[in-house]
């Protein structure tokens, strides 16, 4: 489990560290890609949504296992649980997003009662990767 302030500049981060072990697990370069926009997409509605009702920005935790037939990867808070808001900053996306590029998405809610974001990505391995 990796954490990060629920801040813009940790999407990034955020991003690049679940990336990265996709890539270490041998995922194809599509798969790298689906891992980083889908974890994108949560980490931003952390930082967007979570914590709109604190005054301290709250944490992003990040986990990435390797399964049998791929990857799972969660992105969590302990925020204010989903939601709708009138007005929010965005354009209400994210989770079809995900939903689009993850071969399975699953949203519950965290065990620090916030939200978690569980995505499987099956892994087809690049050539020369295994």
């Amino acid at each position: 489990v990796r954490a990060y302030p629920a801040v813009a500049a940790s999407v990034g981060a955020v991003r690049r560290a679940l990336a990265q072990f996709a890539g270490d697990c041998g995922a194809r370069a599509q798969t790298e890609d689906a891992v980083a926009l889908a974890a994108s997409e949560a980490a931003t509605n952390v930082v967007v949504h979570a914590y709109r009702e604190s005054a301290e920005p709250g944490r992003i935790e990040v986990t990435g296992a390797r399964t049998s037939d791929g990857l799972s990867v969660s992105v969590s808070d302990a925020g204010s649980g989903l939601r709708p808001y009138r007005d929010s900053p965005g354009l209400g996306l994210g989770l079809a997003i995900i939903a689009e590029v993850a071969d399975r998405v699953d949203v519950v809610r965290s065990s620090s009662r916030g939200v978690e974001v569980r995505m499987h990505f099956v892994l087809r391995t690049a050539p020369g990767r295994g």
